[in-house]
């Protein structure tokens, strides 16, 4: 079994499903693909050079940037994990699409499991 981990923005309310991503434990995260939608996150920038966002509709891109985040544990004695899955908003599923559009090149694009 193990200690599952869940990223979790306290500030907006939001969560990533670590079960939507097929990665739950802290070493899957770190080895993953999927901890590219970190870097997505918290991106804080205002501009587009090459290697940035250029599209102007793009919603989660350094949509947690300057936030109370987390990737915590179902063991953490906060039980911020369960109160994520059942009072935050889950965006893993419009989050993976629209970072899937970033990144273009199918070999790293994250192909979710479901939840």
């Amino acid at each position: 079994m193990g200690q599952y981990f869940k990223a979790v923005n306290v500030s907006k309310k939001e969560y990533v499903d670590p079960w939507y991503l097929g990665v739950a434990k802290l070493w899957e995260w770190c080895v993953n693909k999927e901890a590219g939608l970190f870097p997505y996150l918290l991106r804080k920038s205002n501009e587009s050079g090459g290697g940035d966002i250029s599209h102007p509709d793009a919603k989660y891109a350094g949509r947690w940037a300057g936030d109370e985040v987390y990737l915590v544990g179902d063991y953490d004695e906060s039980d911020l994990y369960e109160k994520a899955g059942n009072e935050f908003t889950n965006i893993s599923q419009p989050l993976v699409e629209e970072y899937n559009d970033f990144i273009a090149e199918k070999t790293f694009q994250l192909k979710p499991t479901g939840s």
